[in-house]
């Protein structure tokens, strides 16, 4: 085995669960364009039951959306007496 096919076989990248989750949001808005311009209702069947799986794909994987923080009320000031 020479050393150039060793280098192609490394591990695959793994990729962000947030990143893949933006790219099935990505599909999802071309194939909801796509469906608007398909002429056949069958062929739009059956890309809106792709388009629905991909949405339930994303929405397996998405990370929960971080809640506001809450906002901190300042604190009531301390009086301090001097000795």
């Amino acid at each position: 085995m020479s050393h150039s096919i060793q280098r192609e076989r490394r591990a695959p990248m793994v990729l962000d669960t947030g990143f893949v989750a933006a790219v099935l949001e990505g599909i999802e808005a071309t194939l909801g364009e796509v469906i608007e311009r398909v002429e056949t209702s069958e062929l739009q069947s059956s890309l809106d039951v792709l388009q629905s799986r991909v949405t339930a794909l994303r929405l397996s994987i998405e990370p929960p959306a971080k809640e506001p923080e809450a906002v901190k009320e300042p604190e009531e000031p301390v009086a301090v007496e001097a000795i």
